[in-house]
């Protein structure tokens, strides 16, 4: 009687879990744009290693790993900037920017945001010349300005790595700027690999 019993009960509950498991397969592609995946395909603007700027389709962090990674790097600095870092990765896939660039900036100008005029929301040195300072209502403003001006006046002008853009930014640097620029997306790049291992 009891092998009945289970046979009766075994089978109808096989069929269910064979049929949640189908479905669950079939539709994975839609659970993890649900629930977020660490990585997504794009076609994205990116600085590598070398600090070169290349064009093409690469896994990167999706948009809640992204925010994880940058929000743990300006931690790690103690940086105002943390705040923003939706607005930072916002403008940069706007402009087509690597979202490491505007805060690896933002570190080697005004240590993340720590050391700028009173006031000014301008954690990039953008437009700062002597006596001359840019000042911005609030950072979501400036983090606006700064990505439209690296891709109008910059990379859309050939100038598609930190050595290049070192150029025109602060010519008289002679590469500590552009050293620091990718010592900070090394950084930033780090955590990714690190984010991707867990």
């Amino acid at each position: 009687m009891k092998l009945l019993i289970l046979g009766l009960l075994w089978a109808p509950t096989t069929f269910i879990l064979l049929t949640l498991s189908m479905m669950t397969l079939l539709n994975y592609d839609r659970y993890q744009d649900y629930f977020g995946s660490k990585s997504v395909k794009r076609e994205i603007l990116y600085f590598d290693n070398e600090g070169k700027l290349s064009l093409a389709s690469s896994l990167v962090p999706s948009q809640d790993a992204r925010t994880s990674i940058l929000k743990k790097f300006l931690a790690s600095y103690n940086s105002p900037l943390i705040e923003s870092t939706d607005e930072i990765i916002k403008q940069s896939d706007i402009y087509g920017l690597d979202y490491a660039l505007i805060p690896a900036i933002a570190m080697q100008e005004s240590g993340g945001c720590k050391v700028l005029p009173p006031g000014s929301h301008n954690c990039w040195g953008f437009g700062i010349y002597g006596d001359k300072t840019v000042s911005f209502n609030n950072y979501s403003e400036a983090i606006n300005a700064v990505a439209k001006t690296i891709k109008e006046a910059y990379i859309k002008k050939g100038l598609t790595n930190p050595t290049l853009v070192e150029d025109r930014w602060t010519p008289s640097s002679k590469g500590n700027w552009s050293y620091s620029v990718n010592f900070f997306i090394g950084k930033i790049r780090e955590l990714e690999r690190n984010y991707h291992a867990t």
